[in-house]
């Protein structure tokens, strides 16, 4: 077994998980990026191997079980533990054509929780062998984090004089409070195991989902991030971003 912390990133070939996948792999991590797409998932490693860092590509499709089960087990036989699984994949059908609530059909609305929230579940469901094992080897305490958004947030949204307030596109919305709930319900349910288990807001960055009009850049995106994964003691439960707790 290695003697280095393993994290395990979905759709980090590019963005947010490609950026965080580079500093924690700076950080000494075994750092496992996993994307549907072979040719991408393989040339994004292959660029920051290039960089001198241990980084590998393992294909996963979040939106097909069998692909994550397969996923699991080429991470079992090869690396045989994870110590931080980030749940970073994720699609937003509804910000471009602005539409109404009211008006979204119903096939947005399912395949938004097909990868947003069904395939960030099932990723833990059969990782989370891989979770207990890096809890044997006392390394860091293992972890899930769940990259969410501040558009998850009930209160957020609720409060007409908050920043986001305006921002009602329910498929990615409620996607991102699906995900936190689930958050909450692991985090209680790990406790025993020792795994940690939170949400984080990387903020609006400047990627394919967030376009160039965000303020913010991957790097910062990822700050939050790589900080939680770091932490030797982290807290669990919680929903995070730079500057602190976020409000459900």
């Amino acid at each position: 077994m290695t003697t280095k912390p393993v994290t395990f990133i979905t759709g980090a070939n590019k963005g947010i998980g490609n950026e965080v996948a580079r500093q924690l792999a700076q950080r000494d991590f075994t750092v496992l990026i996993g994307t549907r797409n072979v040719q991408r998932g393989a040339a994004a490693a292959e660029t920051l191997r290039a960089e001198g860092l241990d980084v590998h590509f393992v294909p996963i499709d979040i939106n097909d079980e069998l692909s994550i089960k397969d996923a699991a087990e080429t991470v079992a036989r090869q690396w045989r533990q994870v110590t931080v699984l980030i749940n970073n994949a994720a699609v937003n059908y509804d910000f471009s054509p602005a539409t109404r609530p009211s008006m979204l059909s119903v096939d947005v609305l399912k395949d938004t929780f097909l990868t947003n929230v069904f395939g960030a579940f099932a990723t833990i469901h059969h990782f989370l062998p891989l979770l207990k094992q890096a809890g044997t080897a006392q390394i860091l305490k293992p972890q899930i984090i769940n990259v969410s958004s501040t558009l998850g947030s009930l209160t957020s949204l609720s409060d007409p004089e908050h920043y986001y307030y305006g921002v009602n596109t329910v498929a990615y919305n409620s996607s991102k409070s699906a995900l936190n709930a689930i958050t909450v319900a692991l985090a209680k349910d790990l406790v025993e195991d020792k795994i940690s288990v939170n949400s984080i807001c990387p903020g609006w960055v400047k990627t394919d989902m967030g376009t160039d009009n965000a303020p913010r850049t991957v790097e910062q995106g990822a700050s939050i991030i790589v900080k939680l994964a770091t932490m030797e003691n982290p807290p669990t439960g919680k929903f995070l971003d730079d500057d602190g707790e976020i409000l459900w």
